[in-house]
């Protein structure tokens, strides 16, 4: 499977033009010369104490002129209500069928507060159960822990929309609905980071 890769203004099939655009698209803190490393993890939450409803997360990947050639996703559900059927399962994948990378600002026509917006669609597997898909968006302001103390607009965040093997285009679970919401329905991370390096050199 070819994966679609777009950073800022560049979108590329990566198996016919990465070459061509002088895009070493490889990531990954044991790699020499990466281009583009998304790495992370943390919590977004709501409650307090053993009880919170929360969610937690890692991320690590990258690509190749093959495509995302090694990576991983994962999400776990502490505490969700009984509706979702979620509650202590774990989402987990590494085969990423788009992935889009870009600057962004908070405000509209604001040339102030910068962040990078990533997007994934990844297919993985609930509790070992395969057919399990998720569209994920993440916003990185390059912040430490504790983004919800920073001012508004400045903090990490994600969306998670998670999809059931039927085949349905209407997502079975979406923190937008079930958090508080910030940068267009993004929930601000209670603690973590999330980081895109990039290096865009060119391939020799």
């Amino acid at each position: 499977m070819k994966t679609t890769l777009s950073i800022r203004t560049i979108s590329v099939t990566l198996a016919a033009t990465a070459a061509a655009v002088g895009l070493l698209l490889i990531a990954g803190p044991t790699l020499a010369g990466s281009d583009v490393l998304f790495t992370g993890g943390g919590i977004i939450k709501d409650g307090r104490g053993p009880t919170a409803k929360k969610i937690s997360f890692s991320v690590n990947l990258f690509a190749n002129s093959d495509g995302i050639s090694t990576g991983h996703l994962g999400f776990r559900f502490h505490n969700l209500d009984d509706s979702y059927g979620l509650d202590q399962r774990r989402f987990t994948a590494s085969e990423f069928n788009s992935v889009f990378i870009g600057t962004q600002y908070f405000e509209p026509n604001s040339s102030n507060t910068p962040y990078t917006f990533v997007r994934i669609e990844a297919q993985g597997r609930l509790d070992g159960e395969d057919g399990w898909s998720v569209l994920v968006r993440f916003s990185d302001f390059g912040v430490p822990v504790n983004n919800k103390a920073l001012p508004r607009g400045h903090a990490d965040a994600l969306r998670l929309m998670l999809f059931d093997p039927s085949g349905s285009e209407h997502a079975v679970y979406d923190t937008a609905f079930d958090y508080p919401r910030e940068q267009s329905w993004r929930a601000l991370l209670d603690g973590g980071n999330v980081t895109v390096d990039m290096k865009l050199a060119l391939d020799p």
